[in-house]
């Protein structure tokens, strides 16, 4: 069965899409390559909860994120890794005008949902410490619904 001709709007968001797998491919990489993200989360977590204008979050962030920084580091590595390649591979393959087995448009949409749950934790977490924070993690959040939306749509109408 031939793959549905995609409209240009379609192969513009999916390019987009492309784009964002990569970003998370660098994140991802970064914090693996690096080898010193989950041992210093705590750090990082304990500054992003310094001065955090959302008390929830702040919350959140002391009484469970911090005294189980290890658990949330390899969360946050395994859920980048996840996202980027989600993300990154099945973009290039819809964009390559192939169609998707039923598993397949699953698989696009639950890797932009990692995404954005990321993103939006990213933001709550970071986003008041810089104007750069704050744009790029809406920006992305953005981008990965608006994805979210589309993709669903196309699994629920068996794209």
């Amino acid at each position: 069965m031939a793959a549905k001709e995609r409209g240009a709007g379609e192969k513009y968001l999916l390019m987009v899409l492309v784009l964002v797998g990569f970003l998370w491919l660098r994140s991802s990489w970064g914090k693996i390559a690096g080898g010193t993200f989950v041992s210093g989360l705590a750090k990082t977590l304990t500054n992003f909860a310094s001065k955090n204008p959302y008390p929830w979050f702040k919350d959140f962030l002391e009484t469970v994120a911090i005294p189980n920084s290890q658990t949330f580091g390899l969360l946050v590595l395994v859920g980048e890794m996840t996202a980027a390649m989600l993300i990154f591979v099945m973009s290039l393959y819809l964009l390559a005008g192939q169609k998707t087995s039923k598993l397949g448009a699953f698989l696009l949409p639950a890797g932009l949902l990692i995404a954005a749950a990321l993103n939006l934790t990213f933001w709550l977490a970071s986003g008041w410490m810089s104007a750069s924070g704050d744009s790029l993690n809406l920006l992305m959040l953005g981008v990965e619904t608006v994805g979210l939306v589309w993709a669903t749509k196309g699994l629920l109408q068996n794209r």
